[in-house]
């Protein structure tokens, strides 16, 4: 059956409309994953309207992520900041062997040096619930965890790929790969597409997900957002 690509158009709401909707939080058009799990919320549409209606939803001073297309921003947002991303998408292929030495699926014990991990690479995006969207997987030396990755948007038929992270300590191994080569695997056999979101100046990363068979497939600007609270008097 051919998938609808389209859906990664939006993804954050997709995933937040079908397969999440269980984190969520919001009405019918506009949600937000539930705090405590991802700093991100999805639109309907791009109508700066509806960031009044996810408010309540909020507290004052909160951040999230969303994409950035909105026509305009209400006051009682604040824009902290502008990624561009770019989107890329798996190219299904032979299943790939790989080698499984030391890699681990992470249960909820590692819930902490998992968050702590990640949030040492890429901070700001990695929540105490985060590992609760999906299934996470990791390498551990000396019973300490060094690298991992995992999953987050789910919506039909995809599966996005993310908090790949390796301890400073220990890159240069190949184990962003062997994990990244354990998702996919699990994704295409389960009948999902993974894809990914990576920042357009991160050419380290982008060679590699090229090299695992990823293809860029849009540009995906991101908009971080502070709620400031309500204007009101």
């Amino acid at each position: 059956m051919k998938k609808d690509l389209t859906l990664l158009d939006n993804p954050i709401w997709s995933a937040l409309d079908t397969v999440h909707q269980g984190f969520s939080t919001g009405n019918r058009v506009i949600k937000r994953y539930s705090a405590g799990t991802i700093p991100f919320m999805g639109m309907a549409s791009p109508d700066g309207e509806l960031l009044r209606q996810i408010a309540p939803y909020f507290t004052a001073n909160e951040e999230v992520f969303l994409k950035d297309e909105l026509d305009f921003i209400p006051e009682e947002w604040e824009v902290l900041n502008k990624l561009n991303c770019l989107q890329m998408v798996y190219v299904p292929t032979l299943s790939t062997e790989v080698n499984m030495d030391a890699i681990i699926k992470l249960s909820a014990n590692d819930a902490g040096d998992l968050s702590r991990l990640v949030n040492l690479v890429q901070p700001g995006f990695f929540k105490e619930r985060t590992s609760s969207l999906g299934d996470y997987y990791g390498i551990k030396k000396d019973g300490k965890l060094v690298a991992a990755a995992g999953e987050r948007f789910n919506l039909n038929g995809f599966t996005e790929l993310s908090a790949v992270s390796t301890h400073p300590d220990h890159t240069g191994n190949g184990y962003a790969q062997r994990l990244l080569n354990v998702l996919c695997n699990k994704n295409l056999e389960q009948g999902n597409t993974p894809f990914l979101h990576v920042v357009d100046t991160n050419t380290r990363a982008i060679q590699i997900y090229e090299h695992l068979h990823f293809e860029t497939r849009i540009n995906f600007p991101l908009l971080k957002l502070k709620y400031m609270g309500s204007k009101l008097v």
